[in-house]
């Protein structure tokens, strides 16, 4: 008879993305909490590759260009690449581009593989963009038609985005609720300054138009304060229909009332700002409203299902449909507003106990354990 161990050691665990940093944001750090032997990434050559070399037990290189909405070349490799994988493995999709490729590559698979989607939030298919739109449209018969050939299980972050999906795929199989990729508590420089006056507010986040970038240029506009300092970091997204441009980018750098910074080692240099703007229109579970509650900085997010659990904490408040003007005088009445160490304590322990990278990848594990015992 095999013991676990054995089994651990046999079961093959593959993560795969059209985008190198998908792999390495917050699944590095998954990696190393689950108890499997074996890892291998699937994805592109990217700004990351080496750091993915050092945490999988291998790294492959999947030949396509993410900037493409569709590369049939990409899905082609994809489709080798599968067909060269051991029996029996699993499969991990993270994203729902991703999946969708996965499905058209394992169409006509050779070997009998295991498919998992983390659908880490719906995204441009499902934005009220118009070419979005008809792409859905032409998508939905594909998807509804594969997706339960192609997977045993689909991971959501949000009730919202699990309801919406399972009603327009028709998907059948088992779907689970994981919120968020958790992240590594012992990795963040903690916020110790707490205070009102030369306040810092930062936007986060990847630069697409449904992230809330042009609303957040808008909101400092409204507050001409000599005291308050406003910063955007990040970097353009040219692998998403939804990114600003080149020429956005350079319009917001010539702003006077904004400092653009680029992207920024969150666990390193987050706790330097006091305020975290969330303006996203779409969100499986934001991860950069739970980094910014640990560090210990106040966050004003828009009200949506993937960052309405703010309310659970401290520190942090809702507003609805991105209202700028409830934003704006939230901002110019901070002094009213309990911002304290004490209240970022409180949200830390909640963190460790529900959302923190061990408490995810233990959920991760019982998925990966019951596709393996499903194989005896």
């Amino acid at each position: 008879m095999l013991t676990i161990l054995t089994l651990n050691i046999l079961l093959m665990i593959v993560y795969l993305s059209h985008w190198d940093w998908n792999l390495y944001k917050s699944r590095k750090d998954i990696v190393s909490n689950l108890n499997k032997i074996n890892f291998k990434a699937i994805c592109p050559e990217g700004a990351y590759s080496e750091e993915l070399r050092l945490i999988y037990h291998d790294h492959i290189d999947w030949k396509i260009n993410r900037k493409k909405t569709f590369d049939l070349k990409g899905v082609i490799n994809l489709k080798k690449i599968l067909n060269s994988l051991e029996e029996g493995s699993v499969v991990h999709s993270f994203t729902l581009k991703t999946g969708i490729l996965y499905s058209i590559a394992n169409l006509f698979g050779s070997n009998n593989i295991k498919g998992v989607l983390s659908i880490n939030g719906l995204g441009y298919l499902f934005s009220n963009n118009f070419k979005a739109k008809f792409l859905k449209l032409l998508l939905r018969t594909f998807i509804k038609s594969s997706f339960n050939k192609s997977f045993k299980e689909i991971i959501f972050q949000n009730e919202n985005d699990k309801e919406i999906f399972l009603s327009f795929s028709n998907y059948v199989g088992k779907s689970s609720l994981i919120k968020g990729s958790g992240i590594e508590i012992n990795n963040y420089v903690k916020k110790e300054l707490y205070q009102t006056k030369n306040l810092k507010v930062i936007f986060v986040s990847r630069l697409l138009i449904d992230k809330g970038v042009n609303e957040y240029i808008e909101l400092t506009k409204n507050i001409l304060e000599p005291n308050i300092n406003f910063y955007l970091a990040g970097e353009i997204d040219e692998g998403n229909p939804n990114s600003i441009t080149e020429k956005d980018l350079n319009n917001i750098k010539n702003e006077n009332n904004i400092k653009y910074i680029g992207p920024i080692n969150v666990e390193k240099e987050l706790f330097n700002y006091d305020i975290s703007i969330i303006l996203s229109k779409y969100e499986g579970f934001s991860r950069i409203l739970l980094e910014s509650l640990y560090v210990g900085l106040f966050c004003i997010s828009n009200n949506i299902p993937g960052t309405k659990w703010l309310k659970l904490f401290n520190n942090g408040l809702l507003v609805e449909n991105n209202n700028l003007n409830d934003i704006s005088q939230v901002i110019n009445n901070f002094s009213e507003y309990d911002f304290s160490k004490a209240n970022a304590e409180i949200n830390r322990d909640l963190i460790k106990k529900k959302y923190s990278t061990k408490i995810i990848s233990d959920q991760y594990n019982e998925i990966y354990n019951n596709l393996e015992n499903s194989s005896k």
